[in-house]
């Protein structure tokens, strides 16, 4: 079953089939992070997924790594869940399935209202995430009965536009074969409580610096679409109680170029400026300062030997268009001589946060690789709700 975030649901004709083949490494002793966790096993997989309509959602290829963190592992089933992080590619997209007779970046609305186009995906390549809930029933001879259900998500992260993404939520049945099952032997989980492998740590502070681009929306159609830079500095302090969580607070600076566009009337009517016509943030003037944000985060992170991943959740301290969105609401209070003056926290409509308005909240997605004791690669998605922001990646030091 497929549920693509927005009104491109009217598309789907059928529900979403598919067949993936993986290959599995069952832990060994080797990698003591996967003792850590309950003798894991990781994997790599490629998958196929028919989106339920050839015409205009068309189909999607993935392939991603993932582990398998069994709760229970017994002789006669196993029980667990199963991450997957990867890349996936998609046949149909908006600028593949827009008819020739509406001009680019058009809202792409027959006479009946309903869409013309694929307004979900906007580039060919996208980020792939999963969750699932996975049981294997061994049968004989090393074969297993494999079941597993849950949330596969397909979008870029707003690196372009339009990217509503795709929410898919399903069952598999399959089969898995384990050819050396005779000689196998699972290992003792006797491991030391160790931060990073070979670091031995109950306390670390990071700081990183990571950069990406994303565009504007897609509806901003007078000079076309455009690149804009993103940029997020981080630091923080962390705990680690276990050696498989660590939990840490932090200072977040972020920059987003997008918000050097202007919407009002006088951009509008004169092509050279910048602007925007999507009216989220009522922006009169391009000021470099309203790019900038600052907020405070707590930042719950789990660790898998060198690589740490969490969600880090924060509120603004400084956020100078908090005051300019939504548009109609700014405009009306800046033309009633009024402005909008709001605190740290206000009263918004959460759920529907990034199609009017960011909010006093906002969400980090990190994933971090020390590359050394004292050095690590970060990659993050940043969101307000389920609508992303944008992605960036980039360094960071250990201390």
């Amino acid at each position: 079953m497929m549920m693509p975030d927005g009104k491109v649901d009217q598309w789907i004709q059928r529900p979403t089939l598919g067949a993936q083949f993986a290959v599995e490494f069952l832990p060994t002793g080797r990698w003591h992070c996967l003792q850590q966790w309950n003798n894991a096993s990781i994997g790599v997989g490629v998958s196929y997924l028919n989106l339920g309509n050839d015409k205009i959602l068309g189909s999607a290829f993935a392939a991603y790594g993932y582990m398998n963190q069994p709760f229970y592992n017994g002789n006669h089933f196993r029980i667990g869940v199963r991450p997957s992080v990867g890349l996936a590619a998609v046949t149909k997209t908006y600028s593949n399935t827009l008819p020739k007779e509406y001009k680019p970046y058009s809202i792409a609305q027959g006479p009946d209202k309903k869409l013309v186009a694929n307004w979900s995906i906007g580039s060919i390549l996208n980020a792939y995430l999963a969750m699932e809930l996975y049981m294997d029933f061994p049968i004989k001879d090393g074969w297993e009965i494999t079941l597993a259900g849950g949330w596969h998500h397909i979008s870029n992260g707003s690196f372009m536009h339009p990217n509503a993404g795709y929410n898919i939520f399903g069952g598999e049945l399959g089969v898995r074969y384990h050819p050396l099952k005779d000689d196998y032997q699972t290992p003792e989980p006797d491991v030391p409580k160790k931060l990073y492998d070979g670091v031995d740590k109950k306390w670390a502070v990071e700081i990183s610096a990571t950069g990406g681009a994303k565009q504007n929306y897609y509806k901003d159609n007078i000079n076309g679409q455009r690149f804009f830079g993103v940029a997020t500095l981080k630091a923080a302090a962390y705990w680690v109680p276990v050696s498989i969580f660590r939990i840490g607070g932090g200072i977040d600076a972020f920059y987003d170029g997008y918000y050097a566009c202007v919407n009002n009337e006088y951009a509008v009517t004169n092509p050279d400026a910048p602007v925007t016509y999507f009216g989220k943030t009522y922006l009169k003037e391009s000021k470099v300062e309203n790019c900038f944000r600052v907020g405070i985060s707590i930042q719950p992170e789990f660790i898998i030997g060198h690589l740490t991943a969490g969600i880090h959740v924060g509120f603004y301290v400084f956020d100078p268009v908090k005051n300019l969105e939504p548009y109609n609401k700014a405009k009306a209070a800046d033309e009633a001589g009024n402005p909008l003056k709001r605190g740290v926290f206000y009263g918004y409509d959460f759920s529907k946060a990034s199609n009017y308005q960011d909010g006093w909240c906002y969400m980090q997605f990190v994933m971090k690789y020390h590359v050394l004791d004292n050095l690590f690669v970060q990659l993050g998605l940043k969101t307000h709700g389920v609508r992303a922001e944008f992605i960036d990646a980039g360094i960071g030091v250990a201390f």
